[in-house]
């Protein structure tokens, strides 16, 4: 039994409580890892919320780095002392997912992930023998956590713990959305909506892949630079058709990504793309919305693609987009706005309201 100060969600709303709780040993196929950093943005945002919906309490934080601290039984990819990025996506790589090459959608974890349990439909985490319940299996704002072996990946060395920590989810989505989800070919054309990390992921994604145009669009004035310095061709505050179609010849693009996901962009987004061509849902729409679409598109042979998690398998695309990194096809600064302690946040939190960006989380 470790004990571990972590950030507990109490209540819907309600600021976060920083204390220390009870955390018990890795078990089969498990991993005790010491976060040395985490990430917080809108997905740990949504759930403070309400947006998405766990039993509480509930120890935040779903993607980080740390040091491999203890292994459970049947663990045979880690070690003591093994870097490791964590991913919400693990896998059991034995269902019926699995066995299709579709680890993110495997069954096995997500379903007692989605009620925050690891996969033996327990908690490691507790208080006075009351059980506290995982964040998408990770939970990564406490000094230790318990994690699947496929949601642990070892890095490099020469990883920086303040990159590792925050490729384990908008990186890789925004990556593996092109690179998995739509397997786009050399010389296409593309539209990207909404440059945040994952839409600039998208787009640093889109120019290894060899991309001969790639618009993109941002109501945020500010964000430009960096959408460009990403790769973006022509940058739009609004997606305009008019505009897209006189820059492809009349004919619209081959690829939407659409990272908003709300009933107007994807609207236009199906709108911008060519006949036959193909709008990814990056985005994460809100869990109870429907939407209303023109079927006069899916007559042109038009479609719209899901993609949870860029469609990756952590073990794979992890390590694969850090190579890129050491290349420097692929470029990981300014990924985050700013850093705060542990202890301190509920700051964070409120900047991440007020509009900020990606935040990393310390622990001392």
């Amino acid at each position: 039994m470790t004990r571990t100060r972590a950030a507990i969600l109490e209540a819907k709303g309600a600021p976060l409580s920083v204390r220390e709780v009870s955390l018990s040993a890795p078990k089969e196929r498990e991993v005790l890892v010491k976060m040395e950093m985490a990430g917080l943005c809108r997905s740990d945002l949504n759930a403070i919320v309400g947006h998405t919906r766990y039993d509480m309490p509930l120890v935040l934080g779903h993607e980080g780095a740390g040091t491999v601290v203890e292994t459970g039984a049947g663990v045979k990819s880690l070690k003591k002392g093994d870097r490791v990025v964590l991913s919400w996506a693990a896998f059991c790589g034995d269902c019926f997912f699995c066995n299709k090459g579709l680890t993110h959608q495997c069954h096995t974890v997500a379903w007692p992930r989605g009620k925050g349990l690891l996969p033996d439909w327990t908690t490691r985490f507790s208080e006075n023998g009351k059980e506290i319940f995982h964040f998408n299996g990770v939970s990564s704002f406490s000094e230790y956590t318990v994690v699947y072996e496929t949601g642990c990946v070892k890095v490099d060395d020469a990883i920086p713990f303040e990159l590792a920590s925050v490729v384990g989810c908008s990186v890789v989505t925004g990556i593996g959305a092109v690179y998995n989800t739509a397997n786009v070919e050399e010389g296409s054309t593309s539209l990207v909506v909404g440059g945040g990390n994952v839409g600039i992921s998208v787009i640093q994604a889109l120019k290894i892949k060899g991309a001969v145009l790639i618009i993109a669009v941002d109501p945020k004035e500010e964000k430009w630079t960096a959408i460009k310095e990403a790769g973006a061709d022509i940058v739009l505050p609004e997606i305009s058709i008019d505009e897209i179609r006189k820059a492809t010849g009349g004919f619209g693009v081959d690829y939407t990504f659409d990272g908003v996901a709300t009933e107007e962009t994807l609207n236009k987004s199906l709108a911008a793309v060519r006949r036959a061509g193909t709008v990814v849902m990056v985005g994460s729409p809100h869990p109870l919305a429907k939407y209303s679409l023109p079927p006069i598109e899916f007559h042109l042979e038009k479609k719209i693609i899901g993609s949870l998690y860029g469609s990756s398998n952590p073990v794979r695309d992890i390590p694969r987009l850090l190579e890129f990194y050491k290349q420097g096809k692929l470029k990981l600064d300014g990924f985050t706005t700013g850093s705060f302690r542990l202890d301190d946040i509920n700051s964070a939190v409120k900047e991440l309201e007020n509009g900020g960006g990606k935040y990393t989380i310390t622990f001392d």
